[in-house]
C-alpha cells in the first residue's frame, strides 16, 4: 500500500489551477467522502475503500493532488477536508454549480399585509419571488441555491426563504460581500431604476469582485438595534418574523430631506407608534 508520505505546505495557485484539481471523478469522490464524515477523519485504507478505488497508486496519485489545498494530512497521517474542501463540499450539495433548479410556484402561510390575499413563491432560474397575486404587487427577489429545496416542506421553505435573506441583508449591512468575502461600502443614492416604489434607498459595492445590492432604507434599517428594540416592545420578535409580513416595510414613508449631502427620513410604525429615524449619508442612523 502506498500513501503520501509528508503533507504538502499551501502555496497559492491560480483560479485556473485550483478548478484543475477538481476535475476528475476520483478527486470529487475523495473530496465527498470527507465530507459526509463530518468532523472525523479518514486512514488511507478507509478513505480508498469508501471511493473504492481497487488501484492503491492510482488513488494514491489523486489524493496527493488533493493534499494541500482541499485536503489535510493530519498529524496522525489520516485525512480530512481543509477549509477550502469544505466550501467545495457546501458547493456540492446545495447545487450552486452544477444544479439548474426547476421552476415550481407554492403558496405561502403568509397574508398580504395590504389585501390580506395568500402570497405567493415563485422560483425560476434559481431565484425566488416573493409577491401578492392579488395585488399585482412583487415584493421582494433574491437569488436561492437550488440544493435547499431538498426534503424540505413548503412550510420549511417559507422558512428557508426568509433565513436567506436576512443572512444575506445583515452580511450586506456589515459590510460583508458573500461573493467574494471583499469588503462592502454603503451610501444611499436614487434607487427608482431599480426599486418601483422607491426614489430613495441603499447600494452596497464590494470594492474587489464589484458585487452591488441595492437595497430600500427600510430594509437596511430592519436590523438596527433602534428598530429591533422598537418592535420588541411591541412585542414582535424580528428574528421569527418573516420580512414580508412586516406592513411598515411593504409601504415604506421615506423623506428625502437632503441630497447634498444625503439625508433620509424613514417611518416605522406599529400599533400607531411613530418611530422616526434619520439616515446620514454615510448610512449612520439617529431618531428624530
Amino acid at each position: 500500500m502506498t500513501e503520501p508520505t509528508e503533507q504538502d505546505e499551501f502555496d497559492d495557485i491560480s483560479p485556473g489551477e485550483a478548478f484543475a484539481l477538481l476535475g476528475n471523478e476520483i478527486r470529487i469522490d475523495i473530496v465527498r467522502a470527507l465530507g459526509e464524515m463530518s468532523d472525523e477523519s479518514l486512514s488511507f485504507s478507509t478513505l480508498r475503500d469508501r471511493v473504492n478505488v481497487a488501484d492503491s497508486g492510482q488513488f494514491n496519485y489523486h489524493l496527493k493532488e488533493l493534499v494541500g489545498s482541499f485536503v489535510r494530512r493530519t498529524d496522525e497521517g489520516t485525512y480530512e477536508l481543509t477549509y477550502a474542501g469544505n466550501q467545495v463540499i457546501g458547493a456540492i450539495f446545495s447545487g450552486t454549480f452544477n444544479q439548474r433548479g426547476a421552476p415550481r410556484t407554492f403558496d405561502l402561510a403568509s397574508s398580504c399585509t395590504i389585501c390580506r390575499s395568500t402570497l405567493l413563491a415563485e422560483y425560476e432560474q434559481e431565484q425566488v419571488t416573493i409577491s401578492c397575486p392579488a395585488c399585482d404587487d412583487q415584493i421582494s427577489t433574491f437569488g436561492f441555491p437550488p440544493g435547499a429545496f431538498e426534503n424540505r416542506t413548503p412550510e420549511e421553505l417559507a422558512n428557508a426563504f426568509d433565513t436567506w435573506l436576512r443572512s444575506y441583508l445583515s452580511a450586506i449591512v456589515g459590510g460583508f460581500c458573500l461573493t467574494c468575502s471583499g469588503r462592502m461600502h454603503g451610501s444611499i443614492t436614487d434607487v427608482s431604476e431599480y426599486l418601483e416604489k422607491q426614489k430613495v434607498g441603499t447600494e452596497h459595492i464590494c470594492e474587489r469582485c464589484t458585487n452591488r445590492s441595492v437595497n430600500s432604507v427600510g430594509g437596511y434599517l430592519l436590523y438596527h438595534p433602534i428598530v429591533v428594540a422598537f418592535h420588541h416592545d411591541h412585542n414582535i420578535d424580528l428574528t421569527e418574523t418573516p420580512i414580508w409580513e412586516l406592513p411598515w416595510l411593504r409601504n415604506e414613508e421615506t423623506t428625502v430631506l437632503s441630497r447634498d449631502p444625503w439625508r433620509v427620513r424613514s417611518v416605522v410604525e406599529l400599533d400607531d407608534n411613530r418611530l422616526e429615524l434619520a439616515v446620514e449619508e454615510d448610512l449612520s442612523v439617529a431618531i428624530i
